[in-house]
């Protein structure tokens, strides 16, 4: 039985591409930056950003796929907090592919994620996005993904272990924190529905069109991404069409169980948000056969059921 570890196993991605990687046979091991109950678990309370112990972790375990999730996921967040995000996404990666270097005749194939967001603001002409499209990051967030995206590569080319790259592009579906769109909205509905917010919801105009990919298969991806795609490739893991965040919207809106009011403020618009980003996954589907089969209504349903069991 192959062994799997999931650096960051306890965040969004990282608990579905468990059960993702358990449901096709592998011996499951994640990190966490906080301990973990029971004792036994095979999770463990491991900081990316702690080199000797992620490096004592690796030579423990030897896992024959590393699957690199663990980062600060904001772009948003980067901006207010720019040290502590090069330093979980670039020193934290630097650390994992450190460790797997200094073991001797050890050599994993690694997943490191990184984003669409690297490539910036990609005119509607230039679309879709695909893996030749030049890269032009425009946040410390992307910033510090496009430096993992190098850095890896310099690890793959010096043998010390396979990487594969996914530019991943937006996702949700149950169990993704608040912080972006869909999972803000969801939750604002489910407080609505228990009586603890006012009946109303408040956003800029919801003009975008984005590319948005369930959770779910997004983790089979990257599944398929170690067992088929190629050492030192990228590729993109997106769905290939646009959903529009007012689709997204009213979509959560028809699913609430009370009526809500829907204000529009201009002044919540993002005046530095491109009008439409959307990628191509037929390199992935090619090498892979990957191809993205959960339903934006069936995604954006399970969201707003997760919030409302918690």
């Amino acid at each position: 039985m192959k062994k799997a570890l999931i650096t960051g196993s306890t965040g969004f991605v990282g608990g579905h591409l468990w059960k993702e990687l358990e449901s096709a046979g592998y011996q499951v091991f994640g990190t966490s930056r906080t301990k973990i109950e029971p004792k036994n678990s095979r999770i463990f309370a491991c900081d990316i950003t702690n080199e000797k112990k992620l490096a004592k972790l690796i030579a423990k375990l030897k896992p024959d796929h590393i699957y690199h999730l663990a980062a600060q996921p904001s772009p948003r967040h980067s901006y207010q907090f720019p040290q502590k995000t090069f330093e979980i996404n670039n020193l934290g990666t630097i650390n994992l592919l450190e460790a797997i270097k200094n073991i001797a005749g050890y050599t994993p194939r690694v997943l490191v994620v990184g984003s669409a967001t690297e490539c910036g603001f990609v005119p509607a002409e230039q679309l879709p996005i695909t893996e030749a499209t030049p890269f032009a990051p425009e946040n410390p967030y992307s910033i510090s993904k496009l430096a993992c995206y190098h850095l890896s590569l310099c690890y793959a080319r010096d043998g010390a272990c396979e990487v594969i790259y996914a530019s991943s592009f937006s996702h949700t579906g149950p169990g993704q924190a608040t912080g972006f769109l869909a999972a803000d909205i969801a939750k604002q509905i489910v407080e609505i529905e228990n009586g603890h917010q006012e009946a109303k919801l408040v956003t800029g105009h919801l003009e975008n069109l984005r590319d948005y990919l369930d959770v779910r298969d997004v983790a089979k991806a990257y599944r398929l991404l170690l067992e088929k795609g190629k050492n030192g490739e990228r590729y993109n893991v997106c769905s290939g069409i646009t959903v529009s965040t007012k689709t997204i919207f009213q979509t959560l809106l028809d699913l609430s169980k009370v009526k809500i009011d829907h204000q529009v403020d201009p002044s919540r618009n993002n005046a530095q948000d491109a009008p439409i980003l959307y990628g191509s996954h037929d390199k992935i589907t090619k090498e892979t056969g990957w191809v993205p089969q959960i339903s934006i209504d069936q995604t954006l349903k399970d969201l707003l059921d997760w919030y409302r069991a918690k």
